[in-house]
């Protein structure tokens, strides 16, 4: 968590530094891999070595969205656009919930498909169904 802390405080050598810690100390545990990676693709600017450690964690907790996401911020920082949405797509098809990888292709003006591909997007049935479908995703208030 210590790890974690330092990448998301832009502490990014220090968090390389715990996450290698924490992969001696539990070397069973891969899920320090993929942020090991990302915090080696900020610091370092290591893009492959950093790709290989997410992957790494990727085949050994492929059910973990985290890892996903993980590899699609190295992607970005990589400059590598259409990798990174395929990344947090992934990420998006193991949790439909997981906001950080929403929020990144958002931020990257990724929108979802029209509800009926066979019609525009700006069709007023795909603008009432989308409306209807988010309105529905929507929790309710009491």
């Amino acid at each position: 968590m210590a790890g974690i802390r330092m990448l998301y405080a832009c502490r990014y050598r220090d968090a390389v530094n715990h996450f290698q810690e924490a992969i001696v100390l539990e070397p069973n545990a891969r899920g320090y891999l993929s942020y090991l990676g990302l915090a080696l693709a900020h610091a370092d600017r290591k893009f492959s070595d950093a790709e290989q450690l997410c992957r790494r964690a990727i085949e050994a907790e492929y059910h973990r969205p985290e890892h996903y996401h993980n590899l699609g911020e190295v992607f970005l920082l990589a400059n590598r656009r259409a990798d990174a949405v395929k990344a947090f797509n992934q990420a998006l098809s193991w949790n439909p919930n997981f906001d950080a990888s929403a929020d990144c292709l958002r931020k990257l003006g990724i929108r979802k498909p029209p509800v009926v591909p066979a019609l525009p997007r700006n069709h007023p049935i795909n603008i009432m169904l989308g409306k209807a479908l988010r309105r529905k995703k929507k929790p309710q208030r009491p």
